[in-house]
């Protein structure tokens, strides 16, 4: 990619459900293995999103691939932490305190063309990360998760000590850890009283593809039921 074009998205599939023979609804061990080969983290009720920081600009796209940066102009102090040549992969946030506040909260930004103090105010938002597909100009996305995983938590240690830099808007998403697949099957089942849809699985040695590609390694998106 080049100027401020972002990277196609790669999109997880549904886990299927408990009807499907090949999967079990609620524990999948025998079809995924053990829980240690997978990524685990929660399924965030946003909107996802790549931002990219290039020749001294930010962009901000969304998985339609639409340029969505000026209606966020809080992110634009990314710019002046991340090192040229950089691409998140991530989820916007409407966020308050330690916690994400509900999408019908996030959807008070959207397409808006004039942003006032109070439409700032009442709905901040921040940038989650979960993925780093470009350092340094280099495209990562052959690399297996873990290693980009692995580079992006020292990226974002790095910002952090940003000597002109304070509260940045933007966290790294965290991992679900647990030993077995019940325990997950219980993270997953308290996915509403912590404001998201669920886990995301994802090998752990994936690269990261186009779409919906089974070849690059599966992402699962373990969501509840509506």
């Amino acid at each position: 990619a080049q100027g401020g074009e972002p990277y196609p998205f790669f999109l997880a599939h549904p886990l299927p459900r408990g009807d499907d023979p090949s999967v079990a609804a609620l524990v999948p061990a025998e079809a995924l293995g053990e829980p240690g080969d997978w990524w685990v983290e929660w399924k965030w009720d946003g909107i996802r999103a790549q931002l990219v920081r290039r020749q001294g600009q930010v962009w901000l796209w969304s998985r339609g691939e639409e340029l969505v940066t000026p209606q966020y102009p809080e992110l634009e102090a990314l710019v002046a932490a991340l090192p040229d040549g950089t691409v998140l992969d991530g989820e916007l946030l409407a966020w308050q305190g330690d916690a994400p506040l509900p999408f019908a909260r996030l959807q008070q930004r959207l397409g808006r063309k004039r942003l006032t103090p109070a439409v700032l105010r009442d709905c901040p938002v921040l940038f989650m990360a979960y993925d780093l597909l470009e350092q340094d100009g280099q495209d990562l996305r052959d690399q297996p998760l873990r290693l980009r995983r692995e580079r992006l938590e020292a990226l974002h240690e790095a910002v952090a000590l940003h000597p002109s830099i304070g509260g940045l808007p933007w966290r790294l998403s965290p991992p679900v850890v647990a030993a077995d697949w019940p325990t997950l099957a219980n993270h997953r089942a308290s996915a509403r009283e912590r404001g998201v849809e669920g886990l995301m699985l994802k090998a752990r040695d994936s690269r990261y593809g186009v779409g919906r590609t089974r070849e690059a390694g599966l992402w699962w998106k373990w969501k509840l039921d509506p």
